[in-house]
């Protein structure tokens, strides 16, 4: 699902959003980068880039950026050298309390990731490039949201299949029309989805909803006062954590 788009609106902030980082998550965030539309960011140079498949590395080991893929990421942060840059990934519903478990940072020496609403989770990016290659104001999130994607994370599909969707299948797995469009198919939402009580329309809108306010702000403090205003909690969580990797002056976002 190679894609890429660049946004020219003069002069602002320079920002690179990334999609596909491993794995097939490229294949659930492409349309997410599709739809944001011309009018939803702001001042300044948008770079956006979704990635095919590759071999799943996880982006807190260094062996991920050494591969191909990896290398390529540091050479487009290096190229833009961007005030907002911002990582969107997918992740198997079945893990979710696994991510956002107090004992990651025991087992895996980061801390969890932080539930906004619906599933929607959100972190700084990997310590191994956050200090390295971004000054300490740059903006750099993680957006994580459940993968779509049923060839790696669901082989038990029976409910529906392609060539045997129904108006009361959509309805009943609240499947968001504006994103889906008329490929509802590739989505293979089952009864899965309901692990952790979890909603397919509402974490699609909340992960949209994120991203458009990320293409949207100019600056940190912009960002970070509609973060406090919609998640105040979140927003203690992260500035804990951030203090607890990076220092007590380093920002949450």
């Amino acid at each position: 699902m190679s894609y890429y788009r660049f946004i020219d609106k003069g002069k602002g902030p320079t920002k690179l959003f990334v999609g596909g980082i491993h794995g097939h998550e490229g294949e659930t965030t492409i349309d997410f980068l599709k739809s944001i539309s011309y009018s939803d960011f702001s001042k300044g140079k948008t770079f956006i880039y979704n990635f095919d498949y590759t071999e799943y590395i996880s982006t807190i080991k260094k062996e991920y950026y050494e591969t191909k893929i990896g290398k390529t990421i540091i050479n487009l942060i290096k190229k833009h050298n961007p005030d907002f840059y911002i990582e969107l990934h997918c992740y198997n519903i079945k893990n979710y309390e696994n991510l956002i478990s107090p004992n990651r940072r025991e087992s895996q020496g980061v801390p969890p990731l932080i539930d906004l609403e619906n599933h929607v989770l959100i972190s700084s990016v990997s310590p191994l490039i956050r200090k390295k290659y971004f000054k300490m104001e740059t903006i750099c999130k993680t957006l994580e949201i459940p993968c779509i994607n049923k060839k790696l994370y669901w082989n038990d599909l029976s409910s529906i299949t392609e060539g045997n969707i129904t108006k009361n299948d959509i309805a009943k797995y609240n499947v968001n029309k504006d994103i889906a469009k008329n490929d509802i198919s590739k989505y293979n939402v089952n009864e899965d989805d309901n692990v952790n009580n979890y909603n397919l329309n509402k974490s699609f809108n909340t992960y949209l909803k994120i991203i458009k306010i990320l293409s949207k702000v100019k600056t940190r403090d912009e960002f970070q006062r509609i973060m406090i205003k919609k998640y105040p909690k979140q927003v203690e969580l992260a500035v804990k954590y951030a203090k607890e990797i990076f220092g007590e002056k380093f920002p949450p976002f």
